[in-house]
């Protein structure tokens, strides 16, 4: 069932490839066609969809709009199929998750090993992205459920649960912090360290804190992507400040060790479990919800 204009699937198709030839090459229709479907829409709304550039199709302020609404559209009727099928008691079904990447390694593949177990016929589609951009992608209807780290304007949102994980030094098993149940950062000043940089949300964190303590940190190396700084802690280069979260997996492996940070100034990360205040979500969302909440309180326990 095709309950979308042709008009609004040839908008949908450019708007996400950037290019006529390459949607009408993904919809098998004449690249004409669609530029003449194109047309006749901005005629009808009296206003320019897209720029025509040398280097492809680019949405204006009036198709971005548009673009969003469309968005929205299309996620309302897959949750129409979706309760239809709820009504149905079809055990079957598919749910949108958007997270950011530092929870792809240990979180995320216990929530998909978990699901496949209790509900096989539902598919769980997890989508990693920026974490900043999760709360917009989530408003314009590009996801059911959204797993965002430490959440700021949540006005939108309604927040199902939240989880603590705290801030420490990640260290091989044989350094010597790893004898500490927990450390100040005047006990770390002396050690070499590798410096979480830019995207990374802590590298603001760390720069904060060494200001605080008025620290020049012993630099070891620096990175910007938490994997790699794993790796150069297990190699021996250095410690590093991290998130519980960042290194569960290692520390539970007996592959590194991880010693919380205290003091006064030391923040706590914050895992949040959210979803759109405005959308009715289906059965089996809130079922996708609940073991999530469940993973989220074993966490905690």
């Amino acid at each position: 069932m095709q309950p979308f204009s042709r008009f609004l699937v040839y908008f949908l198709a450019v708007a996400r490839h950037k290019s006529i030839r390459k949607a009408a090459e993904e919809l098998h229709i004449a690249g004409s066609a669609i530029n003449r479907h194109i047309l006749l829409g901005e005629k009808q709304l009296q206003t320019p969809l897209f720029e025509r550039l040398p280097t492809g199709m680019r949405l204006t302020a009036a198709g971005e709009l548009l673009y969003g609404c469309a968005r929205r559209w299309v996620k309302d009727l897959d949750d129409l199929k979706r309760e239809i099928d709820d009504l149905k008691g079809i055990r079957r079904g598919q749910v949108d998750l958007l997270a950011p990447e530092a929870l792809s390694r240990a979180f995320l593949p216990e929530l998909v090993s978990r699901m496949k177990r209790t509900h096989p016929g539902v598919v769980l589609n997890v989508n990693i992205r920026d974490n900043k951009s999760i709360h917009h992608t989530l408003l314009s209807g590009e996801g059911d459920l959204a797993l965002v780290l430490d959440p700021e304007e949540m006005r939108d949102l309604v927040v199902v649960r939240r989880l603590s994980f705290p801030l420490g030094f990640a260290c091989r098993s044989d350094h010597p912090l790893a004898q500490h149940d927990a450390v100040r950062l005047t006990q770390c000043a002396d050690h070499a360290m590798i410096v979480p940089e830019q995207p990374l949300a802590l590298a603001s964190v760390f720069a904060r804190l060494m200001a605080a303590g008025r620290m020049a940190p012993s630099v070891a190396a620096r990175a910007n992507n938490v994997q790699m700084i794993i790796s150069l802690v297990m190699a021996g280069t250095g410690i590093c400040l991290l998130s519980y979260l960042d290194v569960m997996s290692e520390v539970m492996r007996g592959d590194l060790a991880f010693v919380p940070l205290i003091g006064a100034s030391v923040p706590d990360l914050t895992l949040a479990l959210v979803h759109d205040r405005t959308r009715q979500l289906s059965r089996t969302t809130r079922m996708v919800e609940d073991i999530i909440g469940e993973i989220m309180a074993g966490q905690s326990a």
